[in-house]
């Protein structure tokens, strides 16, 4: 499939690309039966708490992204492959320990289990914060340049199967009964799962430890300088409005549609896999466009579809036959969107704004921003929630509560996030308008 002219480098890269597919499968099973997705959001709602807890929890992860400011250096002198697999590896002899919180209710009551449950997410976000500063400048090393939009592609349809499939199995054992231990036992066995994946990356090639990393002044200095350059502020304030937007609309997602929505437990689970068939569907397609028309086309493309999503959500009746299939619509809507975005904007970071010899800073920067802005929207989507909470009236054919405040807001950010993208640099030939001119011209070549 990658037949253009490569190096030996490149050839030996490409060949290693098994192993990295099959961890990007089997961890995409273990997050989303653990701290990802809709299954972790129910599991802490049944432990009882209230969405203001819940928005704290949900931060963990991505406030943990910060710790790549400084430790970026360190682990490429360590030696970033060697950091990765530490890391990843310890997060899941930590998060297992949730099998033991039945026994801590018993003995210590609720206040001492949730107590316990943010200590252990605590833990495994700082692991897999610290684990993820080294993936990032590994990954821009061990995938060429001249396959990533496609390669990208290949990997999220991938993951989007095991996904689908392990929301499958989720929704069957959610739906299937009551109280914590169904979600416990997804937790057992999606850790046992992780250990496989992340032993298949021993054999990706790279990450080496880079003894010319200078110290973490020098760090700091390099860090500095990559925030002068334009082009990574306009791809961090694009990135930060995307990001936000994103968050606030999805975050509580899953309890908008049982709460408000009267959907099963189970049925907002399956939900979830439509968004994996959406993005497995059209993933083939953006790499495609991606490496041939550029990074920038694509994601400024698809971001402007996806104002149609928050649209839709907030214009969408409460009461009305069928809810499910609108639901299924617009989650549908979202797998394309959100795969063709991430897509155009992972390829245009590492092709275009990312220079491969400053990886380093430049990588700590982009994840811990990616961090401070996903923190901030969980807990800032909990807090419109938990103060908007005696708000039910109507506009029209309009409800209005906290979720119809979330949806605005979404909406909003997103139109800045693909405001500033546009002021980044294209990383190929074509503009976005440049594409679009040229593949519409193309479509009338050929009907005339």
């Amino acid at each position: 499939m990658f037949n253009a002219a490569q190096s030996e480098a490149d050839r030996v890269k490409i060949r290693a690309f098994p192993w990295h597919l099959a961890h990007g499968a089997l961890t995409s099973i273990f997050f989303l039966w653990t701290f990802g997705g809709s299954v972790f959001l129910l599991f802490l709602s049944e432990l009882g708490l209230p969405k203001a807890q819940i928005g704290i929890v949900l931060s963990f992860f991505p406030f943990s992204g910060l710790l790549a400011l400084v430790f970026a250096p360190y682990a490429a002198r360590i030696g970033r492959k060697r950091v990765f697999l530490a890391a990843y590896t310890g997060r899941y002899f930590v998060i297992i320990n949730l099998l033991l919180l039945p026994w801590v209710l018993t003995h210590l009551g609720q206040t001492g289990g949730i107590a316990f449950v943010f200590g252990i997410m605590i833990a495994v976000a700082v692991l897999r914060a610290l684990g993820e500063t080294a993936y990032y400048p590994w990954l821009q090393e061990f995938v060429p340049n001249s396959v990533r939009g496609l390669y990208s592609a290949i990997f999220n349809v991938l993951s989007t199967f095991a996904s689908a499939a392990a929301l499958l199995v989720a929704g069957a054992v959610v739906g299937s009964g009551t109280g914590l231990g169904r979600f416990l036992w997804l937790i057992g066995l999606g850790t046992l799962i992780g250990l496989v994946g992340i032993v298949a990356m021993k054999w990706v090639p790279g990450g080496a430890p880079d003894p010319r990393e200078g110290t973490s002044a020098s760090h700091f200095l390099n860090m500095v300088g990559a925030l002068r350059n334009p082009n990574l502020g306009a791809y961090l304030r694009g990135m930060g409005g995307v990001m936000v937007g994103s968050m606030l609309l999805t975050s509580f997602l899953p309890l908008y549609l049982k709460e408000q929505l009267g959907l099963p437990a189970g049925t907002v689970v399956m939900l979830d896999t439509v968004v994996m068939v959406g993005g497995a569907l059209s993933s083939i397609l953006w790499g495609w466009a991606a490496d041939r028309a550029g990074s920038r086309p694509v994601l400024m493309s698809t971001l402007a579809v996806g104002l149609f999503i928050p649209a839709g959500w907030l214009l969408l009746p409460r009461q009305i036959p069928n809810i499910v299939v609108w639901c299924g619509l617009l989650y549908f809507l979202y797998g394309v969107i959100a795969n063709g975005s991430a897509i155009g904007a992972g390829r245009l970071l590492f092709n275009g704004v990312i220079p491969e010899e400053k990886s380093t800073a430049y990588t700590a920067i982009y994840y811990a921003w990616m961090g401070l802005t996903g923190g901030i929207a969980p807990l800032l989507a909990g807090a419109i929630l938990t103060f908007s909470a005696g708000l039910q009236t109507r506009l029209g054919p309009v409800a209005l509560d906290g979720y119809t405040l979330l949806f605005l807001l979404a909406f909003v950010l997103l139109v800045y996030g693909l405001f500033e993208y546009g002021r980044v640099a294209p990383d190929d030939v074509y503009s976005t308008r440049a594409a679009i001119r040229k593949f519409l011209t193309r479509i009338t070549t050929r009907r005339g």
